[in-house]
């Protein structure tokens, strides 16, 4: 143990203070500490001159990473190794190292070879650390004769090609080891390269591009080894300023540079094995007129229509097409005509619910888009079908976040590059101007479906005047869904999708749309009505009576009937009823109760004390003050629905804590303290404004997600002595963007307008 203890506190001093750049530097230094260690431990066991004790795999190649496996082999030609092997691995356990081990003769790691495509690999990157060079020698051969007849390239290919359909776009949650672009693939052409060796063929070196990547992807790995003080090889969102901070470098700057690193290595993997890019569409290169266009901006109308379909052709041909942009961009010919794909070609985007970087968000939205022409949704394709134009689909998609990176709004400032681009490219006029709209107005749908209130008419006019005409609202409304879609997956739900079509909706209606597309509330009443047993109906009624548009638009019957049962089992003694319904990944939550002061806070408590996370919310209140609050939960530790045994001891909660026999804001912070999770420590945000079109005060509040989180900030506002009539509540990927509509009687125009309500909210609001 005395022993190891050299290398572990060379490996305790490095995660404190990095060695170096942090990548290599590491690695080399924890490298020849594990070699002293094992020099010595050789030394001490005796007997040296009967076997070989061989580093493999990321060890064998000098890559020891702070928290690196440490994967030896004993090499012997023993009538019985066990007694060697024990005082040679013994120590290195007792050091709670990682240790990946075998013992073996050389025809024994031959055969092992043979039958194993992992252990091919492992034992190609084999280092001789101490003992007998003869017996190396013969290992050497014996995997010289292993490899020249077993060629790696078919099983390096298949899990290339398993890597890019579990992540066929990069992310900014990159798994720097074994994910799409990552140090894994480096190994492959490693091992390649090793086979060539072996049997005696030469390969080129892989180039300083490739080993600058390399750098990188070793640097993020060790600074997230130190972050995390274990071995954890994903770049998230909560240990990104710690990698940073470890290395030294801004982490935007760091960020950038994980992006550029792993499409270089990815790149590389296509264009060395090409027969990785499975597509469905036949592969198109760009052409010649398409080379002359990137190459001359100004050319001729004939050549700009052939560029354009060439280009177009490209963003639809799948992996083989974007392989091509990327060919164009490395030879300079892209910035021709579209000088900020420089830029945005691997863009970070720092904000948690931001899976890709831009470039890699663009390309997916293509993707989305054309998911949703082509039928993946019979609502979207159809209105795509009433638009008739693909290509104004696909560009404004490529398009939509084109002016991100340019420093400004980036909606205006990429408005502006779509019409130049779309003009040089050949597109009508018409086309031009209905892309450099959306571009404009990209964010309107969502940002006013999610923050909004829908209900108020002025609201919906303010957003036909935006617009101006169907076509354009058309374009948008297809557009939000694939870039919704297309940020991560908590941007998009059912609730969220709902909300925006009901928006879409009323605001075709002022184009002119089909009386079917529109939404008439009377129907929709009538439909609940029609469904419901005749000695309900007048109850029915009444609650539908008293209750907004949205609620009536977006209810269904069964939700309707199964609300006003809710209520029915209100009484003097019972001050809450709480419903819930299995909804596939997560629960849907119904809370009824009187309106007072504590009610939602309470409710809010009670949920994160018993592990109910809420992923989101819509707060409503009947015309008679009764509130009826819908939410979309979790179970906040196992991410899955919630159980029976929860449910019933949140429902006991309540009405403890309602009747004022428990405390469950105590609840709460104990359980704060014993399950404390990532992602604090990012500054509050709060917007108090009011909303011109209907006269509202807003209250918009962004910060980490936590749990806690929704009584924390019910309970400020309340205590700011604010009123909440409508809430919409958003979690992007731990973090938390929630707007509420309060009444304006208890706030002063001075208030908003000084910030000295924001300013107040926001520091109320713990970090």
């Amino acid at each position: 143990m005395t022993i190891v203890k050299e290398f572990l506190d060379i490996r305790e001093a490095a995660r404190t203070l990095r060695i170096g750049g942090g990548g290599r530097d590491v690695c080399l230094a924890l490298t020849s500490s594990l070699d002293s260690v094992i020099s010595s431990l050789v030394e001490e066991t005796g007997h040296r001159g009967n076997y070989s004790v061989v580093a493999i795999g990321g060890y064998g190649r000098s890559e020891l990473c702070l928290y690196s496996d440490v994967d030896l082999m004993l090499l012997h030609d023993l009538d019985d190794p066990a007694e060697t092997a024990s005082s040679l691995f013994r120590p290195l356990w007792d050091a709670n190292l990682r240790l990946g081990h075998a013992v073996r003769t050389v025809e024994e790691a031959g055969r092992a070879a043979r039958e194993r495509f992992d252990t091919q690999t492992t034992l190609l990157t084999s280092r001789l650390v101490a003992g007998r060079e003869d017996l190396f020698a013969g290992f050497t051969e014996e995997m010289a004769s292993v490899t020249r007849a077993r060629p790696l390239r078919r099983h390096l290919v298949r899990e290339e090609a398993q890597r890019r359909r579990e992540s066929p776009f990069l992310v900014m949650a990159a798994e720097v080891k074994n994910g799409r672009g990552g140090l894994r693939t480096l190994q492959g052409f490693d091992w390649e390269r090793r086979r060539e060796a072996l049997i005696g063929r030469f390969t080129e070196e892989l180039g300083p591009e490739m080993g600058d990547a390399h750098e990188v992807l070793l640097m993020v790995r060790n600074g997230l080894h130190a972050a995390a003080g274990r071995q954890y090889d994903t770049y998230s969102v909560d240990l990104r300023e710690s990698v940073a901070s470890w290395l030294g470098i801004d982490v935007f700057d760091i960020s950038r540079s994980l992006m550029d690193a792993l499409r270089t290595v990815d790149f590389r993997a296509s264009r060395s094995w090409p027969e990785i890019l499975e597509i469905d569409a036949p592969a198109q290169k760009p052409g010649k007129v398409w080379r002359r266009f990137l190459g001359r901006p100004g050319s001729s109308e004939e050549s700009a229509q052939q560029s354009k379909d060439e280009f177009l052709g490209l963003l639809v041909t799948g992996e083989k097409g974007w392989l091509d942009i990327e060919r164009l961009h490395q030879e300079g010919l892209l910035s021709g005509n579209l000088p900020e794909w420089d830029v945005i070609r691997g863009l970070p985007q720092l904000a948690p619910f931001h899976e890709h970087p831009v470039d890699a968000h663009l390309r997916r939205t293509v993707v989305e888009m054309l998911r949703l022409i082509n039928g993946a949704d019979g609502h979207y394709s159809a209105i795509a079908g009433e638009l008739d134009s693909d290509d104004v689909l696909l560009l404004t998609a490529f398009l939509h976040d084109i002016g991100k990176g340019q420093g400004g709004d980036h909606s205006t400032i990429g408005a502006d590059i779509a019409r130049r681009f779309c003009g040089d490219l050949g597109c009508s006029e018409e086309a031009t101007t209905l892309i450099e709209k959306a571009v404009r107005c990209h964010l309107l749908l969502s940002e006013t479906a999610t923050r909004r209130d829908l209900d108020d008419p002025a609201v919906i006019d303010e957003v036909v005047g935006l617009v101006g005409d169907l076509r354009v609202l058309q374009v948008l409304y297809l557009l939000t869904a694939a870039d919704s879609t297309a940020t991560g997956s908590t941007m998009w739900s059912v609730w969220k999708a709902q909300l925006v079509k009901s928006l879409f909706i009323r605001s075709a209606a002022h184009f002119g749309a089909e009386r079917p597309l529109g939404f008439d509330r009377i129907e929709a009443e009538s439909q609940v009505l029609a469904k419901t047993v005749p000695e309900r109906r007048a109850v029915v009624e009444s609650h539908l009576d008293q209750m907004p548009d949205d609620y009536v638009r977006s209810s269904s019957v069964d939700d309707v009937v199964w609300h006003v049962d809710l209520i029915e089992g209100l009484c003097e003694e019972v001050r809450s009823a709480i419903g819930t319904r299995r909804g596939g990944a997560a629960d849907v939550a119904v809370v009824i109760g009187r309106d007072q002061p504590r009610f939602r806070r309470v409710v809010a408590e009670a949920f994160a004390a018993n592990g109910i996370d809420v992923l989101e919310a819509r707060l409503v209140t009947r015309g008679d003050g009764l509130i009826i609050d819908t939410f979309i939960v979790r179970d906040d530790m196992t991410n899955r629905p919630v159980s029976r045994a929860k449910w019933d001891r949140t429902r006991l909660d309540t009405e403890s804590a309602l009747a004022g026999e428990l405390d469950t804001e105590s609840k709460v912070v104990a359980r704060m303290e014993a399950y404390q999770r990532p992602g604090e420590g990012r500054r509050p945000m709060a917007r108090v404004s009011t909303d011109q079109a209907t006269g509202d005060v807003v209250v918009t509040i962004q910060c980490a997600d936590r749990i806690g989180r929704l009584a924390e900030i019910l309970g400020v506002l309340f205590d700011c002595g604010l009123e909440i009539r409508l809430a919409k509540l958003d979690s992007r990927g731990g973090e938390l963007v929630d707007t509420f509509h309060v009444g304006s009687h208890a706030i002063s125009s001075q208030e908003i307008e000084s910030g000295r309500l924001e300013d107040r909210i926001a520091a109320s609001i713990s970090v």
